[in-house]
């Protein structure tokens, strides 16, 4: 499940992944399909924490880690 964090001066989205492999691409992605983030870990990893003054409140996205994909609102 996403979350963001609302105290913070920009915008940060975490993501519980599961376990993932190093190598798995993420992928945050605004409403227009606009890529905003994209990395591959070099290593294992099970939470994602991402932040970009790209990302605004009240705005629609998708993040994207391997074969799963979420959509949540910024807050």
């Amino acid at each position: 499940m996403a979350q963001t964090f609302s105290d913070s001066q920009q915008g940060v989205v975490a993501v519980s992944a599961g376990n993932q492999a190093a190598g798995t691409k993420i992928v945050l992605k605004d409403k227009s399909g606009n890529i905003i983030i994209e990395h591959a870990p070099e290593l294992n990893f099970a939470v994602v924490i991402l932040s970009s003054p790209n990302i605004k409140k009240g705005e629609a996205y998708t993040i994207t880690v391997g074969s799963g994909s979420w959509e949540f609102e910024a807050s």
